[in-house]
Formats: structure tokens, C-alpha cells, sequence
């Protein structure tokens, strides 16, 4: 049997005797991929003490037609507190400072669609951020602890969606990076 190519180009493709495709193949992470050959991974780097307990430090939304897929996150407390990721808490912030993701091919001029944010308290205020459900916690048991945090599931973040992160010790100082990418299936 003789697999012709689909492209016109006159390739044939062998097969076993055991009616086996004969293949060589090259694989890659989907994260490699999508760094690699699209230019479109992105770590967002933040530094926030927040001043009360359970303020909002961090916040993201998705303004791509692509997924935004939440690899991990790099954090850092500088005392013992509990750090928690939220899922489509919805509204203004207050006191926002934007932030800038960085690309991880440097080779790359494609930024990210999104909103980045932090602030102290960005759900303070006369901000309106509230709802969502939270999806990781994190329990810090001494001071100055970081560690990398690496979502057993991806988190999916389609269009319009938000990530937040909060805290739920006043002062303290949490210093982390986003690890994410844009993706499709096609």
C-alpha cells in the first residue's frame, strides 16, 4: 500500500508488514511549541505588601481571542500568611499599577493581550472587585519562604476570564511570577 502526500509534492510514505506507518518523528512541549515557533510565552513579574488582611495583589484578564493557559507561579512571602488564586472576580480595582509581561523568546516582538495589574489593596476602596472562586491556596508557615508553584491542571483562562491573587496578612510582602501562554487548538 502507498500513502501518497496530500500537498502535491509526490511523497510517499512506507508501511510496515505489520501495517504500521513508518514515521520519524521530532516532539515538543505544547510550551516549547508556543514559545518557540509562535512567540507568545509570557512571565509577569509583581512585587505587592498588601495593607490589610485578604487584599488582592494581583490581577489579570484575558483580551485575546486565545486562551491565556496558566502554567505556574513563582512566589515568594516575606511572612508567614496564606496566599490564594481566584478565578473571575470581576470589577475595578483600586490604586492599580500595570504591568509590562515580559516574552520568553527574545526574538520576539509579540506582547501580551491583557490586563496585568497589582496594587496593595485593589479590592479596596471604591473598587468593585468582587466574586470569583478560589482555585489554589497556599499555606506559608515562616517568614521568607518561596517556592514554585506548578498547577497540577493548567489553569484555562478564555477571553475576558481573570486571575487574581490575594493575601490574607496585613503587610506582608508577596513577590511572585506568572508563568503563562497564549494557545488555541488549531
Amino acid at each position: 500500500m502507498i500513502i501518497q502526500g496530500g500537498t502535491g509534492n509526490g511523497y510517499a510514505a512506507g508501511v510496515t508488514s505489520e501495517y504500521m506507518l513508518q514515521t520519524f518523528a521530532i516532539t515538543a512541549s505544547q510550551e516549547h511549541h508556543v514559545n518557540a515557533v509562535e512567540g507568545q510565552a509570557f512571565h509577569c513579574l509583581f512585587e505587592q505588601a498588601v495593607t490589610a488582611g485578604d487584599d488582592c495583589l494581583f490581577y489579570m484578564v484575558n483580551n485575546a481571542d486565545k486562551d491565556i493557559v496558566v502554567e505556574g507561579i513563582d512566589i515568594y512571602a516575606s511572612a508567614a500568611c496564606e496566599v490564594y488564586v481566584k478565578l473571575n472576580a470581576k470589577g475595578t480595582r483600586n490604586g492599580a499599577t500595570a504591568l509590562t509581561p515580559v516574552n520568553c523568546n527574545a526574538g520576539s516582538g509579540k506582547v501580551a493581550d491583557g490586563t496585568f495589574e497589582q496594587g496593595a489593596d485593589l479590592d479596596g476602596g471604591a473598587a468593585s472587585l468582587t466574586g470569583g472562586s478560589v482555585v489554589q491556596r497556599w499555606k506559608f508557615t515562616a517568614a521568607a519562604s518561596s517556592a514554585h508553584r506548578n498547577f497540577e491542571q493548567d489553569i484555562i483562562l478564555p477571553k475576558n476570564a481573570t486571575l487574581t491573587i490575594w493575601n490574607d496578612t496585613t503587610g506582608a510582602n508577596t513577590m511572585g511570577t506568572v508563568v503563562f501562554n497564549f494557545h488555541s487548538e488549531e
